[in-house]
């Protein structure tokens, strides 16, 4: 990835991460879609086989916990904080990652935050909550 490209998205991605450290629980997801957002205009420039799993797996979590959000705390016993509070952890995450020299970063490490928002993302459905309530997800 050009190394302009790759530090527009550490400047997007920080500063959606930041916003949502500020930001009351109802506007997290706002901020999130920031991830995708800028990760498919990149895209549009130029073409990057991680950038488009970064693409579809923030864009999948968002319209997820978005449907499920209103069950989060009722419903779904997990409570809307941890969900929310572990998404902006991988979110400052992914902003540090692509803050990185790009000959510095290590794939592994960027699977490993993307596997973080599947497995967040995950917890807000029945299966996933039952998980987490097991001790199986551990955030």
């Amino acid at each position: 990835m050009l190394k302009e490209l790759r530090q527009r998205l550490a400047k997007e991605y920080r500063y959606a991460a930041t916003k949502m450290q500020e930001a009351p629980p109802e506007r997290k997801l706002f901020y999130f879609s920031v991830l995708y957002g800028e990760a498919q205009r990149i895209l549009n420039i130029e073409w990057d086989r991680d950038l488009a799993l970064v693409y579809i797996v923030t864009q999948q979590s968002y319209a997820l916990i978005n449907t499920q959000s209103s069950m989060l705390g009722t419903l779904l016993p997990i409570k809307a904080s941890t969900v929310y509070d572990n998404l902006t952890q991988a979110t400052s995450d992914l902003a540090a990652y692509f803050e990185k020299v790009e000959n510095e970063v290590n794939k592994a490490e960027l699977y490993e935050i993307i596997s973080r928002f599947a497995e967040i993302t995950y917890v807000t459905n029945g299966n996933g909550t039952y998980l987490y309530e097991k001790g199986a997800i551990k955030f």
